[in-house]
């Protein structure tokens, strides 16, 4: 029964299990058509995408946008469009005047063609020779043009030909061959003969002598009270945080926390600075706490800043808002122009006048130079031996020179210690020979002034038996005597070797006043009086050749140069054909010594 009971119960569920068969059709449309509707679902938004998808067109507009943004500073743009405005300017005037004749024409700098070079560089000369502007402008015109061909006109390439097939010229105007030489003779011209202008640190000491001027009654009939507080917030701001003008200029206040405490209570500014130096990213801000320095009001940036933002809030008649510029731009009626920061130029013409009027022109506190590099905004892979680099341009600059830096009796000065004279200044050789001499002199005069001591009596026990034996201590070696520094030794002229002589002028240089550059320190007309013969063995045949054309010269031309031109004409320059001897014995009675081939008269 059991069995039977086990065996109905599989047909049961044999039975029950049929309808599923059954019902295995009625799911399968269900399955097909969800799968349908997942692919219309997908066609759809695909559909939708590329209906959205952008152009090429505006593909290659963005991407010229997104150039003209960020291929150039705007400063660096604003000055390009002005080269390029002034130049077209100059252009369409000179043409209109006949100045460039018909080589010209006015539109060179719109229509590429052979006269577009020529026009680049008569602008040129005209700013650089005629206006003599410095080869800056030179460089400043070749970039702007440069870039204005490349970007504008689409001449592409660093070359300049002309294409015999389409009949066009190819490449960039500013590698014209012509216009390259002359754009190299400048910057030639320029490293040779330019003056290298370098600007010096202030120093505290010179701020302190600004901010008493700025005080006096003379600056505050010059300069207006928004004036002089503008003033010293700039300076005492930027010499705490090391920023360039640039970097201050477009300070906002939402850039400083004012007023801030520190956990011990002390007051402070917090400054934010975001573009530092090689810094480009706007993620990576620097913060500087600045307190209040009244021991050194001159560099009290915290006192000053206040100062300046409350007498700002007082000619607005209400609080800044965090858009504000902290130094904003100040009109030629003496106006704040809030809302619109100031230019550097603005500032430096403030601050060349402030300088020039205040007549001005050593820190305690001492940083590392890890400290220097991060509060300077340094890069962090800058070369601690570019700093280096520059602290010796300095010091080199603040030197007079090391011509006695082998000499022992040297003065301590500038170059034993960058201070300058200075108690802590090391000492040379010279100053410890001295001190050895004196304190050598002092002992032995304490040696000759004491009497001989009494030999002292030493004595020793053994085994219960004491026994004395007197000895006697030996006398004091006997001290050398001070040496004195070596007296200076005198230096005594000797004749050096005569160089090659080419011309009379060479003759006559020698002679009257020798030539130190070169060799003889001493005249040749003085060496037989202060040398022995013997001495200039070697250079008598030289001595005696000069010897005798600076006789003819002086004795028989009268020391003119036109009779000695007549009488050897195109001689000059060829002092070898004087000294030929056929020419000797020619030449009114003087006779060769075929020993020496010294000319002398009968």
């Amino acid at each position: 029964m059991p069995a039977q009971t086990r065996r109905s119960s599989r047909k049961a569920a044999s039975s029950n299990a049929a309808p599923a068969k059954s019902s295995a059709p009625s799911r399968t449309p269900k399955h097909i058509s969800s799968k349908a509707l997942r692919k219309s679902t997908a066609k759809a938004t695909k559909k939708s995408t590329s209906a959205n998808l952008p152009s090429a067109l505006s593909l290659l507009s963005n991407s010229q946008q997104t150039t003209d943004d960020w291929y150039k500073s705007p400063r660096t743009k604003k000055g390009y469009a002005n080269y390029v405005k002034s130049g077209k300017t100059w252009l369409v005037d000179w043409t209109a005047e006949g100045r460039l004749d018909d080589e010209i024409s006015s539109d060179a700098f719109d229509v590429i063609t052979a006269q577009t070079p020529l026009a680049l560089r008569a602008r040129t000369a005209y700013k650089c020779e005629h206006l003599e502007r410095g080869f800056a402008s030179a460089e400043g015109l070749r970039s702007a043009f440069k870039d204005y061909f490349g970007r504008v006109c689409g001449c592409q390439g660093d070359f300049w030909k002309f294409n015999d097939h389409t009949e066009k010229w190819e490449g960039n105007p500013v590698y014209e061959s012509n216009f390259k030489v002359y754009y190299e003779l400048l910057k030639n011209r320029h490293n040779r003969t330019g003056t290298a202008t370098q600007a010096l640190p202030m120093l505290p000491a010179d701020l302190k002598i600004i901010m008493e001027y700025l005080d006096s009654e003379d600056a505050i009939k010059y300069f207006t009270v928004t004036q002089r507080l503008y003033f010293k917030a700039f300076v005492t701001t930027a010499f705490t945080l090391w920023t360039r003008n640039d970097e201050l200029i477009s300070l906002q206040v939402k850039d400083i926390k004012f007023d801030q405490r520190s956990k011990t209570g002390i007051p402070y500014h917090e400054f934010s600075l975001v573009f530092r130096k090689t810094n480009k990213d706007p993620t990576k801000v620097q913060k500087y706490k600045v307190q209040a320095d009244l021991t050194h009001p001159e560099i009290d940036c915290y006192t000053h800043t206040n100062t300046w933002k409350s007498h700002m809030e007082g000619l607005l008649g209400h609080s800044l808002s965090g858009s504000d510029y902290l130094f904003p731009a100040i009109a030629s009626t003496g106006k704040l122009k809030f809302g619109e920061c100031t230019s550097r130029s603005a500032f430096e013409t403030l601050l060349e006048t402030v300088v020039e009027k205040s007549n001005v022109m050593q820190g305690h506190r001492k940083w590392s130079l890890k400290a220097v590099k991060w509060w300077g905004g340094w890069s962090s892979n800058e070369n601690v031996g570019t700093l280096m680099r520059y602290l010796l341009d300095e010091l080199m600059a603040y030197e007079e020179g090391f011509s006695d830096i082998m000499m022992d009796d040297r003065l301590v000065d500038r170059h034993e210690t960058f201070k300058g004279e200075d108690q802590s200044a090391p000492l040379c050789k010279a100053d410890l020979l001295r001190l050895e001499g004196t304190l050598l002199a002092k002992l032995q005069g304490l040696i000759a002034n004491t009497s001989s001591p009494t030999n002292p009596i030493i004595s020793a026990s053994s085994s219960n038996i004491a026994t004395t034996s007197a000895r006697s201590i030996a006398p004091p070696a006997a001290i050398p005597r001070a040496q004195s520094p070596p007296a200076p030794v005198q230096y005594t002229p000797q004749p050096a070797r005569i160089p090659e002589t080419n011309t009379l002028d060479d003759a006559l240089q020698y002679w009257e006043h020798g030539c130190p550059q070169k060799g003889p320190n001493v005249p040749l007309k003085e060496w037989a009086q202060r040398f022995k013969s013997s001495d200039y063995a070697k250079e008598a045949v030289k001595l005696g050749n000069i010897r005798f054309v600076c006789e003819e010269f002086t004795t028989h031309c009268g020391a003119d140069f036109i009779a000695f031109e007549a009488k050897y004409p195109g001689l000059r320059k060829k002092f070898t054909m004087l000294m030929s001897p056929g020419r000797k014995e020619n030449q009114r009675g003087y006779k060769v010594s075929s020993s020496t081939q010294v000319g002398y008269l009968q």
